[in-house]
């Protein structure tokens, strides 16, 4: 298991040797709760003088857990400013220049709604940059009033081609399509003369992916992955003046096969594997098992059970973009709390209630690949006997459901797709070779990480490149 090391801001070297490095593990730490003078600053979004107050108790003998959690709480701090950089003004303007009639108390409406991500930053509210996609993502009524109707036409296009391809699949029993990605990130900061060290995702060689070939890299790559490797990727070493952009090009095949899926046939005895807590995320916390409890009543089949869970995600659980998963420290709870979530955080709650009531389940992650459309997703799968592995897409199943779309919205309970670059297995596993530092994303890998031999690299650090060369149906 390798080392991480965040440099602390404003801590001499000297400091920072004394203290405890801490290593992947130490991600468990994170559902260590905050003293309440540190949350009082951290809601009004003092984060400068949050910063000073961490420092200073660090200087401290304090406990360990609390220390490592401290350690964290750093590094997401400095993240948090740069998740949310429109201003209360800005969103008005932005809303006011694409509805129609929009008023000025509408946008406070929205907030407290939950239907829009926005924090304090010095007691003023800043919004994230994505927060009026969100609210075209979930909010027909808004939608309705668009004054171009253009900037929803690709949701339209993506909602039909879906459909098309579950009556297909229900019809035949099975739709293979062929994908030809080239991805790849471009790194912009350059103030190091060290090495660099780069992960890229690829496919997973084992579920429904198919035919995985690699085509070609930019540029050599030094270690390839194993095609079950549960956080699969390609890697790279190169000297940063010598090489400043890193590709990887591949094609392979999706293949989607589709079972009816009876309760009767459900066996009596199923497995007991994936069911585990993992700290700091996939935890039965009190709340989380009274709402397990309260969704399957006295339900005993895990077929049943499983689609209770679903049906109460996909009906209770608004989608919503949300800030780095790194900075939200229980995020299965945060969904079930606050009634929202991106993909991911509605998979992980799936995956936790799941577990919690005996039905093993686990992650899958990676990319949504279209001819609209290439970004990231995360969906969940569980395991019923004797039909094996299923799957569930809580976010797609709750898009459906928002839609009036009932036949999707029961398709992607069980079922998925085959518009999907699979590049995750597990929540929260270590890469090969392990980073020394921090990881922008910790728990998972859709577009890569990169290093220097001194410093971690983020996401504002490179930029990414997502490309489809092509897409085709596989007759």
């Amino acid at each position: 298991m390798y080392v991480l090391m965040i440099l602390l801001p404003g801590i001499c070297k000297k400091e920072i040797n004394v203290m405890e490095k801490y290593k992947f593990d130490d991600l468990k730490y994170l559902e260590i709760p905050l003293p309440e003078e540190l949350l009082k600053l951290k809601w009004y979004g003092s984060f400068e003088r949050m910063n000073k107050v961490i420092k200073a108790k660090l200087a401290k003998d304090i406990p360990l857990a609390l220390k490592k959690r401290l350690i964290h709480e750093l590094e997401i701090i400095r993240r948090m400013p740069s998740e949310y950089p429109v201003s209360y003004q800005e969103a008005l303007k932005i809303c006011h220049d694409n509805f129609i009639d929009f008023k000025d108390e509408e946008l406070e409406l929205l907030q407290d709604e939950n239907a829009v991500e926005w924090i304090f930053i010095e007691g003023k509210a800043c919004f994230r940059s994505d927060f009026f996609d969100n609210i075209l993502k979930t909010r027909n009524d808004y939608v309705e009033r668009l004054k171009d109707l253009s900037k929803v036409e690709s949701r339209e296009n993506n909602f039909a081609l879906l459909n098309n391809a579950i009556y297909e699949i229900k019809e035949k029993g099975k739709l293979t399509y062929h994908f030809h990605l080239k991805t790849g990130i471009k790194i912009k900061t350059l103030a190091s003369d060290k090495k660099i060290k780069v992960h890229l995702p690829l496919p997973l060689e084992n579920c429904q992916v198919k035919k995985f070939k690699l085509l070609k890299t930019i540029p050599q790559y030094k270690y390839l992955s194993s095609g079950d490797h549960p956080q699969r990727t390609i890697y790279f070493e190169e000297n940063i003046n010598d090489v400043k952009e890193f590709y990887v090009e591949y094609e392979y095949d999706n293949v989607i096969e589709y079972q009816e899926l009876d309760p009767v046939k459900v066996l009596e005895h199923q497995p007991n594997f994936y069911l585990h807590e993992q700290a700091p995320h996939i935890i039965f916390t009190p709340y989380l098992k009274s709402l397990a409890k309260e969704i399957i009543k006295d339900e005993t089949n895990n077929l049943v059970k499983a689609k209770l869970i679903y049906e109460y995600i996909t009906t209770h659980i608004t989608y919503s973009f949300v800030r780095n998963y790194y900075t939200i420290p229980n995020i299965p709870e945060y969904a079930a709390l606050g009634g929202k979530g991106d993909c991911g955080v509605q998979a992980l709650l799936f995956i936790t209630l799941c577990r919690y009531v005996g039905i093993p389940a686990r992650w899958q992650a990676g990319l949504y690949v279209t001819p609209y459309d290439i970004g990231n997703h995360d969906w969940a799968r569980f395991y019923v006997a004797p039909y094996g592995w299923l799957y569930a897409d809580c976010s797609f199943g709750g898009a459906a459901y928002r839609n009036s779309d009932f036949e999707r919205w029961q398709y992607y309970f069980g079922h998925l797709d085959p518009f999907r670059m699979p590049a995750n297995s597990e929540y929260q596993f270590d890469l090969y070779p392990p980073k020394k530092y921090l990881r922008q994303d910790p728990y998972d890998n859709q577009t890569g990480e990169a290093e220097f031999e001194d410093r971690g690299l983020y996401l504002d650090d490179y930029d990414l490149h997502l490309e489809v060369v092509d897409i085709k149906k596989e007759i």
